[in-house]
């Protein structure tokens, strides 16, 4: 593990305090937490930029994401990017199996 140092506002500390009273755990677990998952929205966002931009793959985007390639094919087409294949295509096919 790594360690690292950051300045928040004092806002963020307080919401920070009180994260870690709701959620009976110190602050560093409250912090790892939280940048696990703003990491992983951002990694999702991204991903889905750069396949609206035909900048990847489907197949890429899931990795980049770090989800699943059907997770990414659904969450594609929520966000309406037409990537030619829709989950109802994959539904289909994988009736078809």
């Amino acid at each position: 593990m790594k360690v690292i140092t950051t300045r928040i506002s004092e806002d963020y500390f307080k919401d920070l305090q009180m994260i870690e009273k709701e959620e009976h755990t110190d602050r560093a677990e409250v912090i790892r937490k939280l940048l696990a998952k703003g990491i992983k929205e951002w990694k999702v966002k991204r991903a889905l930029e750069l396949l609206r931009e035909h900048k990847l793959t489907l197949r890429r985007a899931a990795s980049i994401a770090s989800i699943s390639y059907v997770e990414m094919l659904d969450l594609a087409s929520k966000h309406g990017i037409d990537i030619g294949y829709s989950s109802k295509d994959l539904e289909r096919d994988m009736r078809s199996l």
